[in-house]
């Protein structure tokens, strides 16, 4: 708690240990209003952005204090809201695409709220490298009957990233919105009306596609409760039908959509996987099934 010292003084709340495993968030008062205080990157523009949302009548958290600059880090509070957890029932699974797709209808608008924009990645021989010998590490520590199977499918999918599946997305000129970047359930709260997006703090301006394929890969990810898997075809049905009520996809989008899966499977799906045993995600069993079936997941499931 003494890490956070300057926070708690800075937002006049008690000291506290996090309310999340993976990241710093804080609940506390300020100004007599209820919060949960966390970090946020490009400050000004995320605030622009989530304000911007709530204005469209989006349900979005918006600043009740802060920014504020404390050591390296950006800091604000967020009202706390009352609700529930995503609890993997149809009704709350069509609610989460119809979300996701209002967020991107709403931030696909030539006028930017001035989020960063996406950064390609540039990957040499050597990370490669590291993200094989990573995904080798973790399997052979914790799923060992499925080492030779993973590697084999993984390890000419990250060889040709660079060469084949980064340029077909990167040089596609797909449309691109305001978006998240972690649109997941468990960054989601589920009040009287519906969801509300309560983490919106890794937004980016990108890809509309690649938002979509991370939220399909990573929606169930971090979960106390709730699936321990990725979405099943008739739940993904129930998310893309309400996703598409409110977004259109263009003929490249939906030609690219196997690719982008593969792209963000690559990019953030092994990345969760490896950092897994960093953290101890593979000794939780929950977790530890669903980062088996985000290996494992036939993506040819996940029509448009």
């Amino acid at each position: 708690m003494t890490e956070y010292a300057d926070v708690f003084l800075r937002f006049g709340i008690e000291p506290q240990d996090s309310l999340y495993a993976y990241a710093p968030v804080f609940r506390g008062v300020v100004d007599g209003v209820p919060v949960a205080v966390k970090r946020t990157h490009a400050a000004e523009e995320m605030g622009r952005w989530v304000r911007h949302l709530a204005g469209a009548g989006l349900p979005v958290v918006t600043p009740v204090a802060g920014p504020h600059r404390i050591g390296d880090d950006d800091w604000v509070a967020y009202p706390w809201i009352d609700g529930r957890a995503y609890d993997g029932s149809p009704s709350d699974v069509r609610a989460a695409g119809d979300l996701l797709g209002r967020l991107h209808a709403a931030g696909d608008a030539a006028d930017s709220t001035g989020l960063p924009d996406f950064e390609w990645p540039d990957h040499d021989e050597e990370s490669v490298a590291e993200d094989v010998t990573g995904l080798d590490k973790v399997l052979a520590a914790h799923r060992p009957d499925l080492r030779d199977e993973v590697l084999a499918r993984f390890t000419p999918l990250l060889g040709s990233f660079m060469t084949t599946t980064l340029p077909a997305i990167r040089d596609a000129a797909l449309p691109v919105a305001d978006a998240s970047m972690d649109y997941k359930a468990v960054n989601l709260v589920y009040a009287g009306t519906g969801p509300v997006l309560v983490d919106p703090d890794n937004g980016e301006r990108l890809p509309r596609l690649l938002d979509l394929a991370l939220a399909v890969l990573l929606f169930h990810n971090d979960l106390v409760g709730g699936p321990a898997r990725l979405f099943d075809e008739k739940e993904w049905t129930a998310f893309r039908d309400a996703y598409l009520a409110h977004v259109s996809l263009t003929d490249a989008e939906r030609e690219l959509w196997p690719t982008a899966l593969v792209y963000m499977l690559l990019e953030w799906g092994v990345w969760t996987v490896v950092n897994g045993g960093e953290v101890g995600d593979w000794d939780d069993p929950r977790q530890a099934a669903f980062l088996t079936d985000l290996l494992t997941a036939d993506l040819t499931r996940y029509v448009l």
